[in-house]
Parts: structure tokens; sequence; C-alpha cells
């Protein structure tokens, strides 16, 4: 192997890592903190003492051939703690291991944050984040200082939002990378088991990685964190995830082809609403003009001649309890009579209904209907025995929760029966009425279950592989309760999760808030198995600056059109397209036309000659796409640039094609840039045309898409 292609580990006598370099580029910076490894402990009462590799006095290094073990013992913060750590160096990586003996049995181990690997800092670093379905981010430290969505260790309660594995983390594994060279730094964990993923800026030459492992109270990470030197971009970095993830991943479902019902590959498109309301939580829930059900009848059947397509009416405060009330929904608001008659007269058009729902938490008192109160029933119930408890005992939720939040709870734990049998019921009802589509598990963000250090319950008083274990049997219980109702969840569904929600309410929106900008890493990773639409990009003007921006909400329809995601739009007053969820009607919609007119083109190509792609194909590395580009401004971080033309690369079936839209109400020139000579044959609005060359321009129409079709 070419010398250049081999990863160069060095560690110094404190066990730090002085040098990490891969094709003549070296990632590590110097040394300046805790070194290695941070770990939490906790005692039997539930308090918690963290350690580092600076309570270590002495340090033990051995050094054979590829392999070194380094053992830190004479801990000054409690004595008889002895930490082990291994690293083996095989060709372009590096195999990290990691054992943490307590000083006694009166402690175990909560989790650890290994390795944590101080980096340089770049110039023209680039940091791939596994939140949002895949984050790009230039600068961690202007991430630091402005995102909503800071680097952080999970712990009880969660947000809900966060960097947290298996959830709004839907894949465990990060990359850094430069022009020359980068680094894939990624969890071989079958068991899944959780974790928080993500990187902070460490002074101002380094940024430092967080790999924070839960191991139900064990002393060791019981897989491989593997540190790999790749070539490319992001995708290249993705590619090495996806060869581990489908020789390795026992519960990697089938396609998703196979599973989905008929309406997933005529594509629909997803008129959201609320029928009670006018765009937010707060203010009054009284119905509005889309109320009796019935009434939304002619706005989608508009959309349905207009778009020459199915509808999925995706229904939103259509539940008889209290709007995101969790666990209960059933029944809905004016009756199962008043909503069934609108299923009926969807369905004889051909068309479709979904209802959200809000997930497995536990609803004390709505906070935005007061009539909306369950303490009776939490007493007659012991509902106090099924809910989540933190580490000391404490019983707490932040997830939508509190006096500014839309409810006062708990969060049910998902290894209790009776989490199970409530979450049976709910979705059985939904299915009796002929409900399509369920988004049920609403704030469980991308499937995940909240944590849970219960003494009382069956499970492990201590977070690890057990806890995703228990979320995918009371998911498995839920999808055999749905029978050919589909479900979903908030935010794509995490990798141990997708086999279970299978049609899922995106969050791209999400990268905004990171200090980044999304990439479609899910969809590289897991078009084939999972999928979801639009979404509804709920609070998206908190992060992107709408009145400065007019033409984002085409942007981003065309961007998930491109990554594969089935379309959505959130509905206003009128039956008028708005920005998003959580926005007031009262604020401007956005220019209606352009929208309508995209949407239409874009859902023709989905079910035309794109389908085979773009409903179960799989996606590849997009070639270099060179054009103009449009300025995204937004709200706390500088203004972002984005291609004027957005395009994706696909596979199937001994095919290749490239997909490419203009989102603007002008024609669009570009230039793609292949490898090779490529032949082939282009699809445009203006007919067929023969193609042979490494480099092709094009003139993209306006609000429309073309496609490049190649032999493999």
């Amino acid at each position: 192997m070419p010398e250049k292609s081999i990863m160069h580990l060095d560690i110094n006598s404190n066990g730090g890592v002085s040098s990490l370099k891969y094709d003549g580029v070296e990632f590590s910076a110097p040394e300046n903190g805790s070194g290695l490894f941070v770990f939490q402990l906790r005692d039997f009462v539930g308090n918690p003492l963290r350690l580092d590799g600076t309570d270590f006095k002495n340090i033990k290094k051995e050094e054979k051939d590829s392999l070194y073990h380094i053992e830190f013992s004479e801990c000054e913060k409690y004595p008889g703690t002895i930490v082990n750590v291994n690293a083996v160096v095989k060709d372009a990586e590096v195999l990290w291991r990691i054992d943490v003996s307590p000083g006694s049995v009166d402690f175990q181990v909560e989790w650890i944050d290994f390795p944590r690997l101080r980096l340089r800092h770049f110039t023209d670093g680039k940091f791939l984040l596994p939140f949002a379905e895949g984050t790009l981010v230039d600068s961690l430290e202007e991430r630091k200082n402005a995102a909503s969505f800071n680097c952080e260790y999970t712990e009880y309660p969660m947000t809900g939002v966060s960097n947290f594995y298996p959830g709004p983390v839907a894949m465990q594994f990060e990359a850094y990378y430069t022009g020359n060279a980068g680094l894939f730094i990624g969890c071989c964990d079958p068991t899944h088991s959780p974790k928080g993923i993500d990187a902070v800026p460490d002074g101002s030459d380094g940024i430092r990685l967080m790999l924070q492992h839960f191991t139900g109270g064990e002393s060791t990470v019981s897989y491989d964190v593997v540190t790999a030197g790749f070539h490319g971009d992001w995708q290249d970095a993705a590619e090495i995830y996806r060869d581990w993830m489908e020789e390795h991943d026992p519960v990697l479902p089938s396609p998703l082809e196979t599973q989905m019902p008929s309406w997933f590959a005529d594509s629909p498109v997803l008129l959201i609403y609320p029928v009670k309301g006018s765009g937010l939580d707060a203010g009054g829930v009284m119905p509005n003009e889309y109320f009796p059900y019935c009434n939304a009848l002619d706005v989608i059947a508009s959309y349905r001649k207009q778009w020459d397509c199915r509808i999925m009416a995706l229904l939103m405060h259509w539940e008889g309890t209290a709007p995101w009330a969790p666990p209960y929904v059933w029944p809905p608001y004016g009756g199962e009579s008043e909503l069934g008659q609108f299923i009926e007269e969807m369905h004889r058009s051909n068309d479709l209904v979904g209802l959200y729902a809000s997930g497995i938490g536990w609803t004390q008192k709505s906070m935005i209907d007061p009539n909306y109160d369950r303490s009776d029933l939490f007493e007659s119930e012991e509902v106090a025995k099924e809910i989540c408890v933190g580490p000391r005992g404490e019983t707490f939720s932040r997830v939508c929760n509190g006096n500014r939040g839309q409810r006062i709870g708990y969060d049910l734990c998902p290894d209790q029966e009776f989490t199970a049998r409530t979450v049976i019921n709910e979705i059985s009802s939904a299915v009796n009425l002929g409900v399509d589509y369920f988004q049920y598990f609403d704030q469980n963000q991308g499937g995940a279950a909240p944590l849970c250090y219960s003494k009382e319950h069956q499970h492990n008083s201590m977070p690890g592989a057990w806890h995703t274990e228990s979320m995918r049997k009371l998911l498995n219980k839920a999808e055999k309760a749905a029978s050919s109702m589909v479900l979903g969840c908030e935010n794509a569904a995490a990798e141990p999760y997708m086999e279970f929600c299978r049609f899922n309410d995106l969050r791209n929106n999400l990268a905004w808030g990171t200090g980044g900008v999304p990439v479609p890493l899910y969809p590289f990773l897991f078009h084939e198995y999972c999928s979801g639409f639009s979404g509804n990009g709920v609070c998206l003007s908190g992060w992107v600056d709408i009145k400065r921006t007019p033409f984002f909400l085409q942007w981003e329809l065309a961007w998930n059109f491109v990554s594969g995601n089935v379309l959505s739009v959130v509905l206003k007053d009128g039956g008028k397209i708005h920005w998003h969820w959580a926005l007031p009607w009262s604020e401007a919609e956005p220019e209606q036309q352009p929208l309508r007119d995209l949407i239409g083109n874009l859902t023709a190509w989905r079910r035309g000659k794109a389908a085979k792609y773009l409903v179960a194909g799989r996606m590849e590395k997009t070639p270099r796409i060179a054009c103009s580009s449009q300025t995204v401004y937004l709200q706390k971080h500088a203004p972002v640039k984005v291609s004027s033309v957005v395009g994706s690369a696909w596979s199937k079936n001994g095919k290749r094609a490239v997909i490419l839209v203009n989102y603007s109400t002008l024609v669009e020139p570009c230039r793609i840039d292949f490898e090779n000579d490529m032949e082939g044959t282009l699809y445009s609005v203006d007919g067929e045309f023969k193609l042979a060359a490494a480099s092709v321009l094009l003139q993209i129409p306006p609000l429309d898409a073309v496609l490049l079709e190649f032999d493999e």
C-alpha cells in the first residue's frame, strides 16, 4: 500500500495524541485539556462523578508494532480507578477501545466520551455532523456563538432536539475534511446503543470531538470506534459508513419498495393544515375554516387538479383531547363520524388522510387547552410507576414541556407495558377509522426514547443498548397494531428505527439552527430503506430571514425533491401555501404561483421519468455542478450562498441518473463535470437528446427539472 494512504498515529508519554496524520496531512492539534477521555460515574444514590485524563498521576504506555496500550492509574479524585486504552493502527484507520474500572462497586460507569481527539483547525475545513439528516458546518466557532442547538452532553431529561443517537442524530458517525484529506469518525456498534455525537471548537487552533457512549453501567465501550482517512467530501465519508452498515447492521430493514403500500409509489403531495387555530399552538384553538373536516375538500380538489396527483391531507390540531398532549389523541375533535366522513370522501377521490400525534410523553395538563387535565387518571392508574426517572429519582420532562410549552407532564418509559398498551390502543383507533398515515411519534425526534434510570422498572438502571432495544420492541408492537397504516415520527427515523417508521416528517431546516447548511446525508445512506416528506418546517423563520430570502421555500422544495423526499406544504387560510408551521396566518405568505408551478412540474417528474430513482433508488455521489448562486439570509449567522441549480445522482437497475432542478422563474445555465466521458440521454420539457461528453452545458428551464440518464 502506498505510504500516503496509511494512517500515522503517535501517542505521547502523557497518554495524549501527538500526531494523527493521513496522506501527509496532520490532523492532530496539541493537547491542552483533559486528554483522550472524559467519563461519568454514578454512585448508588445517583450522584455523578466526572473524571478525565488529568485526574490520573500514573500513565504507562506500551507500543508494539501497530498497537498502543495506555494504562491510567493513581486517580486523585477516586483512588483505585483505572483506565485502559487500546489503539490499533491498521492501514488507513485507527481502531479505538477503552475500559474504565471504578475504584469500588459503589460506582457504575454511566457514560464515556472517547476518543476525545483534538483536531487542527483548517481554514478550509468542513465538519459533517449527523444532525438534522446531515449538517455541513464551516465554522464551529460561529455555531458555538450563535447556534440554537449547542454541543453539550446528553443527560436526563433529554431536550428532544439534540446530538443524541439514535434519535435526532440518525447515524453513528461524523467527519472532518480539508481540500486534501479527511477523517471519518464512526462507531462500529451493531446494538445501536445510546450516544452523543458532536464536535465543538476548542481554543483558536483546535476542534474537540465528542463521542459520548452510554454503556449500561458496563466498564467498556463494547465496540470499535474507528478513525479512518479518506479523500473527497462528505459523500465519500458517507460511503465508508454505508459499506459498514450494509455488511454489519443486523437490523437494517428490507428495501422500502417491498414494504410500503401502493400509494407511496404514486408520490402524493401532502397538504399539512390544522382544523383548529390559525397557525400557532398558543392563542386559542377555536375551529377554523377547515372544520368540519369536509370543508377542506374544495381546496384539496383544486390542488389535485392543478398538480394532477393524489393528495394526502395531513391534519394538525384534530385531537379531541388537546393539541400535542401525549399519549392520548383519540377520539377526534367533532367525533369519529365527522372525521370518518372526511376519510370516506378522500378515499372516494383516491386521496389519502394522515394525522399528526405527539409521541409517548404523559400530559398531566395542557397549556393549550386548560380544560384538559389527566391528574385524576394519573393517580387512579398509578402512572407514576410508568414514567421515566432520572438518576437521583427525579421526574422531569423538557420536550414541549412547561408553562411556555404545550403541556406539563412527564416522559413515559418505552420499556413499560403501560406505554405499549396505550400506544397500541391509540393506533388501533386510527386504523379502525381508515387512516392511511399516522405520525404518532411526534416529539420522539427520530424515534428517540427518553432516558430512564428507574430501579423499579425491569430494565437496567443505566442507559445502554437495552434502551434502543426497548424502543424497537415498542415500535414493533405499534407497527403490528398499525397493520397497513404507515407509521412515522418527527425528524428522519434513526437507523435502528427505520424498520418501523418508514415515512417521516423531515426536519432538514434544523440544520440552519446548528450554524451549518443541510446536506442530504440521510437519503444518501438510507433512501432505499426509509423515506419521508419535506416536513412542516416548524420554526424555520427563527433561523432563515424569509423576508430577505423570498425564494427560500422554492429552494427547500427543490432540495427535498432531488433528495428523494415526497413533497409537502403547509396551508394557511384560504388554501394558501404558507412558509411553515408555527407561523401565524397573519404573516404574509410567499408568492404562490411559482410554488404551485414548481410543485406541479416536480410531481410530474417524480411520477414519471424520475420515479424509479426518487421513489426507491440509491443515491450516489453527485458530480460537480457549476452554476450561479443565490443568497440565503439568516437570522443569527452570516448569509449563505446556495446553488441556483440543485442536483443529485442516483442508480437503479443498472442505470444511473443525474437530476437537476431550477427553482427560479428564469432559465438557469449550468455545467456538469464528470470524471470520464459519459454517453446517455438528456430528458427535459423540450424532449430527449443524446449526449456524449465529460462536461455538459445545460439550460435548465424555470421552475422545472432535467434528467440525464446513463448505463452503469
